[in-house]
């Protein structure tokens, strides 16, 4: 009891702070501090003529003449989102009301949280002090009324001036309406980007100055180990120089300075480095040459990738299982057979006899996997399928479903394919550790700049068809980082789920969702704005999103020491009238409902065992239900559990302690209110005329 009223103490504390009634900006998260000193320590002002490229002086410019809202646009590749960063990091405004020196501003990257820019109400983030970067490129393109989605965005620059801060939008290269006098005012239109190689290069030289220490970059080289001896001639004839390429997009030239990095740490080779920065085309091709006759090699190959880090015996049960060759070999075969390690050595993997790795070869398991994706495209629909099995409850993969969703999660971009996704569905439906896979790899896809808006869209899809897969897939993927990301979409996604006329697994597995999503205090006054509201416009009875509506109330409302959202809400009216207001709505929304009148008899039990744990207000338990007593007396899981069911031999003593809290109340004529509060209270001001049968009900019912 302690515990629990310790646990109680400051969930409480916490519930009174939050504001519900506040709506919610777009989420936001961090620059990465990577991302940050690439800007403003490796950065590359020049063309490949010696020009200066103008995007981010410009930028810097507009904002600096107070235009807080600065628009981007230009085709792939022009380097929009560094100029952007990098004009955000140069800026230094001094904050209204201060007078102190100039700050740097925080930068964060703004997530399009809606379903559709034109259609939804939205808050634009805007906090004190911040440099927002919010990349549209994905879809600017596509909008059906570009110049009310641009006065969206330009609107909000006095809400940014008030607080200090900025927003630089990146658009694609069509979709801005640049040729209105006032919406094309904010466009600086990108045009050149930094030769690709030049930005390779300044980012070994400033941010892995150890690479540049093994003399990769130069025109000739001399080969070196990593223990300085000198290395076999192929690798003093193999320089990098005459790889870099000027047409490199500048995101893949900064990426490709990191893996070489990665390389250098793991003691690659010249060689090694050669191939990555061919993106792997050679040695993948050379390796599919040399097993071209061989499927069992190539059935390795794929089976080491996805069991990395598994022994070898593992790995050559994972390929077997793909060739579906489950025949005992003779003897003779075996004898006469190439080892096991060899073959692996032979396709790349390396192998101390424990383990299978690929870590000395950086991209190189994914470079494999596009090549069967692309070349071999006939094997697409049984990959899946093997996928599925190797990570099956119990399959050789199900230990490495995280890695697997983080290869797929990338072919998908490379490819801007959405069909690797098509796992999520076995494993959304398998165990905790296939939902975890399936809540991965479905959130990085979403969040692809290119890709997201397709998943994103795909996914609501998903939750309103009929198939139990399909919607447990949407539900599942909204309790990770999506959820935190994209909470808008994510509730869309929740709500279609819980209007199932059916209560199957998916509806289970999306109020579990949302009760988590509910839990977060950040989330939690979006999660509840939102269900009010739907519990305001679905009112029709025969609409799948009336059922949804309620069945997310009565989750929000099922009270958990690990799932606190009840608690929090409760704790919250306390304070605030209007939460009690609205809990009492919800209360009476859900048993108005003829199919839910068990989960209301469950969440109503479930109330009276948190009173006596000490997890709820009690007082604010008795207020509440007291009010939609009034309302639904006569309503079936109130009167059962007020009166008891007939039959039922055993009550517990929880449920026994409520009712004569809740017959006290009925019968008191004074205003009690929770708290000791002395303003609007949340039971009503008059008292009702005495009812006995409310009066003898416990002694009926024990």
């Amino acid at each position: 009891m302690h515990a629990a009223n310790n646990t109680y103490s400051t969930l409480l504390q916490a519930g009174r702070d939050i504001n519900l009634h506040q709506q919610e900006p777009l989420p936001t998260e961090p620059v990465p501090p990577a991302e940050i000193d690439a800007v403003r320590r490796a950065w590359v002002a020049e063309n490949g003529e010696g020009k200066e490229i103008a995007t981010a002086p410009e930028v810097l410019a507009m904002l600096g003449l107070d235009g807080r809202v600065v628009v981007i646009a230009g085709p792939p590749g022009t380097g929009k989102t560094a100029a952007g960063l990098r004009a955000l990091s140069e800026l230094r405004p001094v904050l209204p009301g201060n007078s102190g020196p100039r700050l740097r501003l925080r930068l964060e990257h703004v997530l399009p949280d809606w379903e559709s820019v034109e259609k939804d109400k939205f808050l634009l983030p805007a906090e004190h002090g911040r440099g927002y970067l919010l990349d549209v490129s994905g879809e600017s393109a596509r909008w059906e009324k570009p110049d009310v989605t641009a006065r969206k965005f330009l609107g909000h620059a006095e809400n940014l001036r008030k607080r200090g801060s900025y927003l630089v939008v990146v658009a694609g290269e069509r979709g801005w309406p640049e040729n209105d006098p006032v919406l094309g005012r904010a466009v600086v239109r990108a045009v050149h980007a930094p030769p690709g190689d030049r930005i390779a290069r300044r980012h070994i030289e400033q941010l892995y100055p150890w690479v540049a220490r093994w003399g990769w970059l130069q025109e000739s080289v001399r080969g070196v180990g990593r223990r300085g001896e000198e290395s076999d001639s192929e690798d003093r004839r193999a320089p990098l120089d005459d790889l870099l390429r000027a047409d490199m997009y500048p995101g893949d030239a900064a990426a490709l300075a990191r893996e070489l990095s990665r390389i250098s740490e793991s003691g690659g080779t010249v060689k090694d480095a050669r191939d990555l920065v061919l993106r792997w085309r050679e040695r993948v091709s050379t390796v599919f040459r040399e097993t071209q006759d061989s499927a069992d090699d190539r059935a390795l190959l794929l089976a080491a990738i996805m069991l990395e880090g598994l022994n070898p015996a593992e790995v050559l049960a994972g390929a077997r299982l793909l060739l579906r060759d489950q025949k005992t070999r003779g003897i003779r075969d075996i004898l006469t057979g190439r080892d096991l390690v060899t073959r692996l050595e032979a396709v790349q993997a390396k192998s101390d006899g424990q383990r299978v790795s690929f870590s000395h070869l950086p991209g190189y398991p994914a470079a494999v996997l596009r090549h069967f994706w692309r070349q071999l495209s006939d094997i697409q629909p049984s990959l899946i399928q093997w996928v599925k099995q190797l990570t099956a409850p119990k399959g050789l993969g199900a230990g490495r479903i995280p890695q697997i969703a983080d290869l797929l999660a990338q072919l998908a971009v490379d490819e801007s394919d959405l069909r690797p996704l098509d796992v999520a569905q076995s494993w959304a439906t398998a165990s905790d550790a296939g939902q975890d896979g399936a809540s991965r790899l479905l959130a990085r896809v979403a969040r692809d700049p290119a890709l997201g808006p397709e998943a994103r869209t795909k996914l609501r899809s998903w939750a309103g068809q009929e198939s139990r897969a399909n919607a447990t897939v949407a539900a599942v993927v909204c309790q990770g980082p999506f959820s935190k990301e994209y909470p808008r979409q994510a509730l869309t996604c929740l709500r279609w789920v819980l209007g199932r006329g059916e209560h199957d697994s998916a509806v289970s597995v999306a109020e579990e969702v949302l009760r988590a999503m509910g839990s977060d205090l950040r989330l939690l006054p979006r999660v509840w704005d939102t269900v009010n509201k739907w519990l305001t416009e679905y009112k029709q009875p025969d609409d799948r999103n009336h059922l949804a509506a309620r069945r997310a109330v009565l989750s929000l409302l099922r009270p958990s020491a690990e799932r606190p959202a009840a608690i929090l809400l409760l704790a919250n009216a306390l304070e605030h009238p209007d939460t009690a207001d609205e809990l009492v709505q919800g209360w009476s929304a859900a048993l108005s409902v003829p199919t839910l009148e068990v989960r209301c008899e469950e969440v109503l039990t479930a109330w009276a065992e948190a009173v006596a744990d000490g997890l709820l207000d009690a007082d604010a338990v008795v207020e509440v239900l007291n009010r939609v007593i009034r309302e639904h007396w006569m309503t079936g899981p109130l009167s059962t559990f007020i009166a008891g069911r007939a039959g039922t031999g055993y009550t517990s003593q929880s449920v026994v302690d409520l009712r004569e809290r809740l017959i006290l109340r009925w019968n008191d004529p004074r205003p009690t209110p929770p708290g000791g509060q002395t303003q609007t209270p949340l039971g009503p001001a008059t008292a009702p005329e005495d009812d006995s049968a409310l009066r003898t009900a416990t002694e009926d019912a024990t």
